[in-house]
């Protein structure tokens, strides 16, 4: 893949999806999204420390919303899933999915990969990753990387802790200068890409 071509797709999708970010009160309360400017220099960061490994890492965002991050992270990963309990926030994924594939079609961009899985569903219970195991066989103790923006942090990260599998990584985006502890994982980077947004924790061995 060409890094300058890569370069020049993230740069484009990051603009798309930057611009669409309205607060929405949906049936789950408020939501964010995920500045995807800052975020892609974390993941550049990541892949250059190894946490990434392109083309082998299973990525979960815990809290997909319309996919966007998915989106991104589609580029760097073997599978980009994504899980969201809003049907009508999830709804959104396909259209602009089809704006954003259209779009790069036009500047000569990259298109996303079909690595992409996104699932209606509840983050923490089991029904939902036995939805996702059945329809593409990943099983959440495989989980490479996990991600979420706040939302329920303390209680996805006791799940990893108690269910991830060795060395699982969890990427926590919205906090600055005061971090959180979670018992069963350990901070690994404080401040991914000093972008002042985003920790990485992970799980040592037991």
């Amino acid at each position: 893949m060409d890094n300058l071509c890569l370069s020049k797709t993230l740069d484009f999708i990051a603009r798309y999806y930057d611009s669409c970010k309205v607060g929405y009160v949906g049936h789950e309360g408020y939501r964010k999204s995920t500045d995807l400017a800052k975020f892609c220099k974390c993941i550049d960061e990541l892949v250059a420390l190894g946490y990434i490994e392109p083309q082998h890492t299973t990525f979960l965002d815990l809290g997909c919303a319309d996919g966007r991050v998915n989106v991104l992270m589609s580029y760097f990963v073997k599978s980009s899933v994504g899980i969201e309990i809003d049907p009508e926030i999830l709804a959104e994924y396909r259209q602009r999915k089809k704006e954003l594939t259209l779009e790069l079609q036009r500047e000569n961009l990259l298109q996303p990969p079909d690595n992409i899985s996104l699932f209606k569903g509840n983050s923490l219970k089991t029904d939902t990753y036995d939805l996702i195991e059945n329809s593409i066989g990943v099983r959440f103790e495989r989980i490479d990387l996990f991600y979420t923006y706040i939302t329920l942090h303390d209680l996805f990260a006791a799940k990893i802790a108690e269910e991830g599998k060795q060395k699982a990584l969890y990427l926590v985006y919205g906090f600055n200068r005061i971090l959180p502890r979670y018992q069963g994982l350990e901070i690994l980077i404080p401040d991914v890409a000093s972008q002042g947004i985003v920790s990485l924790y992970g799980k040592g061995e037991s």
